[in-house]
């Protein structure tokens, strides 16, 4: 997504109340919509990104979830189906891929932005993966318990969001 692309800023009942420029919301960290997807393997381990040096948001550090922020207008399920696609060529329409949703969530950062909108998928398969060299540095598979161990060296967003995916997914027996 570039500077200039628009995204939806939401209020605390997550409504839109205005529309401005990416650059825009990271400058003023104004709460938004994004996509996370917990990609899991047969072995119950996820994949884990290592986030470009140029990033706009915490360049260097791991994400726990593939994903990010819905650009203006777009569909909630087809930008995590974008997301997947984009940032580990996965994508979600193939029979080898359970693609599923979990619906929203309130996330509440560490930084000024008081709160945005998350939208959860938990998608499991064992396709070989490629990454978005542009965002990604790289990735691998972990167990749950190595990530919250390197929590600290992984955004917090993503940390939280899993945490919910996680919590969900057991809820309704899809892991």
């Amino acid at each position: 997504m570039s500077s200039q692309e628009l995204v939806d800023i939401v209020d605390e009942n997550n409504e839109v109340i205005k529309t401005v420029t990416r650059a825009k919301m990271r400058k003023d960290q104004l709460p938004h919509r994004a996509s996370y997807i917990a990609l899991c393997n047969s072995k119950g381990n996820f994949l884990v990104e290592v986030r470009t040096l140029n990033k706009d948001y915490a360049p260097g550090l791991f994400d726990a979830v593939v994903g990010g922020v819905i650009q203006h207008g777009e569909d909630f399920d087809e930008s995590a189906k974008r997301e997947l696609l984009e940032e580990v060529g996965i994508d979600a329409d193939l029979k080898e891929v359970e693609f599923h949703s979990l619906g929203n969530c309130k996330i509440v950062g560490k930084s000024k932005m008081r709160y945005f909108y998350g939208y959860l998928y938990l998608a499991k398969t064992d396709l070989i993966t490629k990454r978005q060299a542009s965002e990604v540095s790289g990735i691998m598979y972990l167990p749950f318990e190595d990530i919250i161990k390197l929590k600290d060296s992984t955004t917090h967003d993503s940390v939280v969001a899993l945490l919910e995916i996680i919590k969900r997914a057991k809820e309704k027996k899809l892991l």
